[in-house]
């Protein structure tokens, strides 16, 4: 990877990380809430969500996004 690609995967745009944000709370009974094509790619390219295969199923947050997650938090 160059400089400038590891730059891109770390900085989301306000969509994704609002929806990175929504993924990580707790939902009693509920499903994970729905992403917009674009949204799911760019989490899926800086690593911070991984999606099954079939593309059928829930997606996960990944460590990677965790981090993501507790960077913010603290600011």
């Amino acid at each position: 990877m160059t400089a400038e690609s590891d730059n891109q995967s770390s900085t989301l745009t306000h969509a994704a990380s609002w929806a990175l944000e929504r993924l990580a709370r707790q939902r009693y009974g509920r499903d994970a809430p729905a992403l917009n094509w674009s949204v799911a790619q760019e989490l899926r390219n800086a690593g911070y969500v991984s999606v099954p295969a079939n593309g059928r199923g829930a997606v996960s947050i990944t460590e990677a996004g965790q981090n993501y997650l507790r960077a913010r938090a603290v600011r």
